[in-house]
């Protein structure tokens, strides 16, 4: 009985003990007295609302101007003249062509101002400041000027050149009639001056017939005509070395074909012809020496024959107009 008695008062001294050990486990209770480390906000007359939560935007604003005068969509892009092959000393057309290439449109309008013979290059420069203005004022102007504009023979080749680049801009311009063009020069080379080949033609530049190849005797004195694309000739070369002016049977001058008398032959069975230009020009063409051809197709040489270049004196012929036309190969 006594050891119950004994168990019993233990079990009531452990009680307290183990309620101080069990309150150590449960979190502090605030004192109504003590200060709160985190404060709630001191309530404001009014009605409470409720603080919503931060929404992150999915879209945001637009960078750049608004409004009418923005941008609506990216400028069609118009191909512009490609780089022309014009050198320091070039004529009047190789420099027109350089003012419009670097879009100095004021200065070509002025260059051509009072030239009646430079319809393209008046519509070229029209259209050139249409570009840049983008008012319809000035394209009005430069579709009159470009419609106002002669055909171009295709050997005119700046000029060929420059009226197509007319004509296209103005066309992509009715095609997007609201939104302003970009002007991107064309790639490649305008005219590349080079030449192509030979043809063989009788004393009045007249091309011959019946030949696969430039031939002719050896004993010298064919015409051939110099084919492909120069501006200015400043040396007729033979096989490499600077040949007498008295083999330029005629030469019209800048952008005209040059006609050249066939020497007789030193012992080869060819000869290399070449010529120097204003800036590089490439090729090389090539006589064939060939005494098996029949007579007729030899042309005449007779310096004095009715309607012939003076070999000593080169200079513009009243045929050579007439011998481009029947050339398509002649150059301008």
């Amino acid at each position: 009985m006594k050891s119950q008695s004994r168990s019993h008062f233990i079990g009531l001294a452990l009680v307290p003990v183990l309620m101080l050990s069990l309150s150590a486990c449960l979190p502090p209770t605030l004192n109504a007295d003590s200060p709160s480390p985190n404060p709630a906000p001191t309530a404001t007359s009014g009605p409470t609302t409720a603080v919503p939560t931060a929404v992150v935007p999915t879209a945001q604003q637009p960078a750049g101007p608004a409004g009418p005068a923005a941008p609506q969509a990216e400028a069609p892009v118009v191909r512009w003249v490609p780089v022309g092959p014009v050198g320091p000393n070039d004529p009047t057309s190789g420099q027109r062509y350089l003012l419009l290439q670097q879009f100095q449109c004021d200065a070509l309008a002025q260059s051509v101002k009072d030239d009646p013979d430079a319809a393209v290059w008046q519509a070229a420069a029209a259209v050139c400041k249409a570009l840049q203005s983008d008012n319809q004022q000035d394209w009005l102007k430069a579709s009159a000027a470009v419609a106002a504009t002669p055909r171009v023979p295709q050997t005119q080749c700046l000029e060929s050149t420059v009226a197509a680049t007319s004509a296209a801009v103005l066309a992509q311009r009715r095609s997007n009639p609201t939104l302003p063009l970009k002007a991107a020069t064309a790639p490649g080379l305008a005219c590349p001056r080079h030449l192509t080949g030979l043809t063989v033609v009788d004393e009045n530049l007249t091309p011959q017939s019946g030949t696969t190849r430039a031939s002719g005797p050896r004993s010298g004195g064919t015409i051939v005509c110099l084919d492909g694309y120069y501006v200015r000739v400043g040396d007729l070369l033979f096989d490499g070395q600077p040949a007498s002016s008295e083999f330029i049977f005629s030469y019209g001058g800048d952008y005209q074909p040059m006609y050249v008398k066939i020497p007789p032959s030193a012992g080869s069975d060819t000869l290399r012809i070449s010529i120097t230009d204003t800036v590089d020009i490439s090729g090389t063409v090539t006589f064939f020496y060939d005494d098996s051809l029949p007579p007729a197709t030899a042309p005449a040489t007779n310096p004095a024959s009715p309607g012939t270049g003076s070999p000593t004196q080169p200079g513009p012929s009243p045929s050579i107009s007439a011998s481009r036309e029947a050339s398509p190969s002649a150059s301008p």
